[in-house]
């Protein structure tokens, strides 16, 4: 058997504002044009506010699970039929895997995880969403 040639994928808010996903520096659509990142995306802002870093990234959640893996998250999943893929991405979204890619790295963490950096604490759920906001 043959090795797999081994890729490299670098991907982005590119991919994922296809299947619309909102990106974070669009211009007047970019999530940052309605909030600061220091308000929702801190530890201090998760101290002062836990309700608005919470919903901001809650409706992410929602927005994340409506979208669907567009055709280049699914040509991605395919060429691993033929090669050894690893996907590094700085989306926060779960499209690479939904479409099938099994080798992704996620480095500004992952929508569907949450995990507290306090050891002591442990994991957190999974999803933080109240049932009654989901809107799949």
């Amino acid at each position: 058997m043959t090795e797999k040639l081994k890729v490299v994928v670098l991907s982005g808010a590119g991919i994922s504002a296809e299947s619309g996903i909102a990106t974070f520096r669009s211009g007047e659509d970019g999530l940052w044009s309605n909030y600061k990142i220091e308000d929702v995306c801190t530890p201090s802002a998760f101290e002062k506010n836990p309700t608005l870093v919470n919903d901001f990234y809650n409706m992410r959640r929602i927005e994340m699970m409506n979208a669907l893996p567009n055709a280049a998250h699914l040509a991605l999943a395919k060429a691993e039929e033929l090669y050894d893929v690893t996907i590094v991405t700085t989306n926060v979204d779960d499209l690479h895997e939904r479409a099938g890619s099994t080798n992704v790295k996620h480095l500004h963490g992952n929508l569907t995880k949450a995990r507290s950096s306090r050891q002591s604490l442990g994991l957190l759920p999974d999803y933080l969403l109240e049932p009654h906001l989901v809107t799949v």
